[in-house]
């Protein structure tokens, strides 16, 4: 398992040093708007537990992504506790993941993660009025001269763990973030 995320890893690595050039070259024609989604916003687990919270950071390039993320299942900090199944294992829990994997920039991203409860995928899709804008208009806006309005990024997340045991931890996300 270590050895499939080391491979991951070295992978988005080397793709990245190889296309550190982004003026001229393979990507010149591309209008999607690569960089880092900082964001945070809600889970909803499928186990009978009270939805928690999440905050993660995500980049997408054109064809790659990466990121890292912490949840907490159950009780919301901006919240009382509205139900709870105390024999739940998952009652509680804070999940720490890494991510790598393939996409079309943020809009679709299909991810092989690993963390404190085995591996998992994440089907991830982040975007913001900036982003569709500059895609379906084939014009390209340069990040120094985005707004804060432009930044704003709505984040959908669904992530499945692979490791029968650890199914309760299968959730979905929905937040809102800013683009870096």
């Amino acid at each position: 398992m270590t050895t499939r995320l080391f491979a991951i890893l070295l992978m988005l690595a080397t793709a990245g040093a190889a296309n550190a050039d982004t003026d001229s070259g393979r990507y010149s024609g591309v209008t999607l708007i690569r960089g880092t989604v900082i964001s945070a916003g809600r889970v909803d687990p499928t186990e009978d537990i009270d939805t928690g919270f999440f905050v993660d950071a995500n980049y997408s390039s054109v064809a790659v992504n990466a990121g890292v993320a912490t949840k907490k299942f159950g009780e919301s900090p901006l919240r009382p506790e509205q139900r709870s199944d105390a024999q739940s294992e998952a009652n509680d829990e804070r999940v720490n993941n890494v991510y790598a994997g393939i996409g079309f920039g943020r809009i679709v991203q299909i991810q092989y993660g690993y963390g404190n409860h085995k591996d998992l995928l994440r089907f991830r899709s982040d975007f913001n009025f900036r982003s569709v804008v500059d895609f379906l208009s084939g014009h390209h806006t340069p990040k120094d001269r985005m707004t804060l309005g432009d930044r704003l990024t709505f984040t959908i997340a669904a992530e499945r763990y692979l490791d029968g045991d650890e199914d309760i931890f299968n959730n979905t996300t929905w937040g809102i973030g800013l683009l870096f």
